[in-house]
């Protein structure tokens, strides 16, 4: 009977060192691939703050690209194939707006939103619109997690 108690033991503690080393290496995963997400937001994101859409339609996912009913293009942000439903948000400052829950004026929408990457946040939606030169543009972003 000891033996089995002990033979029993020495596999608990096997599957628990192999589990750890696992779960380690999850971790690393996860920050890994949390990381390279951001790094394209941040570059989408600042490419739409600068009006250059070109660079931020580059970046976006194919499907990112839709057409609303009234013809304003709403540019809804795709990371690595999914819907963004989407970044870890820190903060949204937005430098002459009316608010970010509602539509700012036709001037160059000027704004930075800061990531982190182990906050969560109620996923919410706000428009921000500019004059892109070639019409009216609303960017429809939804934050929360990935």
């Amino acid at each position: 009977m000891k033996k089995f108690l002990c033979f029993l033991l020495v596999l608990i503690l096997i599957f628990g060192v192999l589990s750890a080393c696992n779960f380690n290496q999850t971790v690393t995963d996860v920050a890994a691939n949390n990381a390279k997400s951001t790094s394209k937001v941040e570059a989408m994101i600042t490419a739409l703050a600068e009006n250059r859409m070109s660079d931020a339609e580059a970046l976006m996912h194919p499907q990112a690209k839709e057409k609303s009913d009234t013809g304003i293009a709403q540019i809804k942000l795709y990371i690595d194939g999914r819907k963004a439903e989407a970044m870890t948000l820190q903060s949204i400052n937005v430098t002459n707006s009316v608010g970010i829950s509602g539509k700012a004026s036709q001037e160059q929408v000027t704004f930075k939103v800061a990531l982190s990457g182990g906050e969560i946040v109620h996923i919410t939606s706000y428009y921000l619109s500019n004059n892109a030169g070639e019409g009216f543009i609303s960017f429809q972003m939804v934050l929360g997690v990935i």
